[in-house]
């Protein structure tokens, strides 16, 4: 496993970040504690949560951080990984109040903190945003934190760049070294214009503005959804061969075999973008050996700025795929060029 140092942290985190949304959901206790021993065993240190996650689903409560909670206990492996979880996401009982507000965040702590039995988390995620707030308040929030030694390091998932501008430039203006990572929503396969396979209003998508300010300030990305739902691996299960040319007309021949691909999956990402980029994988793959998956996320280890991608898994052989894109050390060019600085991939 390798590993990187965040920007102005001393955090040394594995190359990818375990997602566990699906814990308690749809992994049981059992399989997500294999998961987390196979991926530790591996050499697997970071690992990605949120006080809301099972929240969802009636009488559930925090059931990720709880699976987590009790395999740190279980295994001794409090302090040696970093944990991250996130708080102030709405309520699903009532979606329309905020909760990017110092009540409502100190009690997603608290919760947080006694579930995974911690008294401090080393990176902590604002989770949605209050486009109202100023940034200052919302500065204040996390500076407090940090004095009191209930969080060490903070970053902002589902901010969109006028929102991170106003809060580095905050966080500037105090000597603060800034933003340490934001996690939005990034992957190969580029998602069409409302077609998000979450239709949640709140998601932020990566943007072209979104990777210019990251070369710019250099602050890390940690982005969620990085397969997209295992797209291009579902083609390629469904049978869709190589061709040298995309097309309407080829993808019109091709929507018998892609049958059982989800609607969702489909109105999120079936387009001749993103078809040209499985092409160009299916390439790739008989050059190296490596799997479609592992491709899609070893794009991300050559990008001009720090890049963690969180990556979650319904079973260990994804796991396996996962694990192995970590040890690919492609140079960018070999993915020809496909990246998000304002021109198509």
């Amino acid at each position: 496993m390798k590993y990187i140092q965040l920007n102005n942290t001393d955090l040394n985190v594995s190359r990818i970040c375990l997602g566990t949304a699906g814990f308690g959901d749809k992994l049981d206790q059992e399989k997500s504690f294999k998961v987390l021993d196979t991926f530790v065993q591996a050499g697997g240190n970071f690992i990605d949560t949120a006080n809301v996650y099972c929240k969802w689903l009636e009488g559930h409560g925090n059931c990720s951080e709880q699976i987590i909670g009790k395999w740190l206990k279980d295994r001794g492996t409090q302090g040696k990984v970093i944990v991250a979880t996130k708080g102030a996401h709405y309520s699903f009982e009532d979606q329309g109040r905020n909760r990017v507000n110092r009540e409502d965040i100190r009690t997603d702590l608290d919760e947080s903190c006694r579930t995974l039995g911690t008294d401090v988390i080393d990176f902590y995620w604002l989770h949605r945003d209050d486009p109202k707030k100023p940034a200052e308040e919302i500065v204040d929030i996390l500076e407090e934190l940090q004095k009191e030694g209930r969080i060490r390091y903070f970053g902002f998932s589902n901010y969109r760049t006028k929102r991170l501008k106003e809060i580095q430039k905050c966080l500037e203006e105090r000597n603060h070294p800034g933003i340490t990572a934001v996690s939005n929503q990034w992957s190969l396969a580029g998602i069409n214009p409302g077609g998000n396979t979450n239709p949640d209003p709140t998601l932020v998508e990566f943007s072209r503005e979104e990777y210019k300010w990251h070369c710019e300030t250099k602050t890390a990305s940690i982005p969620f959804s990085s397969t997209a739902m295992g797209f291009f691996s579902k083609l390629q299960k469904m049978g869709v061969l190589y061709t040298e040319k995309v097309d309407t007309f080829w993808m019109r021949n091709m929507e018998s075999q892609i049958a059982d691909l989800s609607e969702s999956i489909k109105k999120s990402y079936w387009n001749e973008t993103n078809l040209r980029t499985y092409q160009k994988l299916l390439k790739l793959q008989k050059e190296t050996g490596h799997s479609l998956q592992s491709l899609s996320l070893a794009y991300f280890f050559h990008q001009p700025f720090q890049t963690v991608p969180v990556t979650g898994v319904s079973n260990l052989n994804q796991l396996k795929d996962a694990l192995a894109a970590c040890d690919i050390d492609f140079e960018p060019e070999l993915f020809g060029g496909w990246v998000i600085d304002g021109g198509d991939r």
